[in-house]
């Protein structure tokens, strides 16, 4: 099964590397906002530049976390190792007929990219935004799926490292019809849940309580397969696996393991 390589979603974004193209599925505003945070704040410690593509609400929730970290964001944007562009106000400049536009998009970046680095004082640069998500959130899944190409191509062109966030169910068996394969298609690493141990174990028990005990020959395909798909948690993979394999208990798996999310967490 290819899986993550990393222990947690913290080590992963603190050094993403170069070319990174890195997705977060959230529900909460705590995960998401911590998540972008934790990126930003090792890059900036790193000494790398950080552009952030956020809607105001949720600009607020970041920079909230940076202060409370103790950097001073004014003094970040005016020796320019950070940018922040409106989400809401950048979108549709490269908009035409619901869909983004590359010849549009790319230039736009690649000129956001070079006024980051600052005529080389800051060579490595980190992107988070959440424009593709606000496509994916709005129903444009097509144009969201597109934006992400652009944005993958991106990453590898200009080398430097992507983070994006989507409001996407992990247990909404209807992701997995389109939406989850399309971020898998498109990104390098996939950070499922804000606990990795608590997902496995909650995956785990999911598993055992709706198919039973797993063994011999499907226990043998469990171990073995191989999706070809984006690294993730093997906690996550499994449920990939389930749905291939066993998927006449694919929504039981998931329904269960909501449940037990919920339990955990009230508990």
């Amino acid at each position: 099964m290819q899986t993550a390589s990393f222990s947690s979603w913290r080590e992963l974004l603190a050094d993403p590397g170069e070319n990174g193209h890195i997705v977060q599925l959230y529900q909460d505003d705590e995960f998401y906002g911590e998540a972008i945070t934790h990126f930003a704040a090792e890059g900036l410690t790193r000494g790398e530049s950080i552009i952030l593509v956020a809607t105001a609400p949720h600009w607020q929730n970041i920079s909230g976390r940076l202060r409370s970290r103790g950097f001073d964001l004014d003094r970040l944007f005016r020796d320019g190792q950070l940018t922040l562009l409106d989400a809401d106000e950048t979108l549709p400049k490269f908009m035409a007929d619901n869909l983004p536009d590359g010849s549009i998009f790319k230039p736009l970046a690649k000129r956001t990219i070079a006024q980051a680095r600052a005529g080389g004082k800051f060579p490595r640069v980190r992107w988070w935004g959440e424009m593709v998500n606000c496509l994916y959130v709005a129903g444009n899944g097509q144009g969201s799926h597109r934006l992400e190409q652009f944005f993958d191509e991106v990453a590898h062109e200009e080398n430097i490292a992507i983070f994006c966030s989507f409001l996407m169910d992990k247990f909404d068996p209807k992701i997995y019809a389109h939406a989850f394969g399309n971020v898998c298609s498109t990104h390098s690493h996939v950070i499922p849940a804000s606990d990795y141990a608590l997902h496995r174990m909650i995956i785990n028990r999911a598993l055992a309580e709706v198919v039973g005990d797993v063994r011999g020959p499907i226990l043998q395909s469990l171990v073995s397969w191989k999706p070809d798909v984006c690294a993730m948690p093997s906690s996550h993979a499994v449920l990939l696996w389930v749905r291939e394999h066993l998927p006449q208990h694919f929504e039981g798996v998931l329904a269960r393991a909501r449940e037990l999310e919920k339990q955990t967490r009230a508990a």
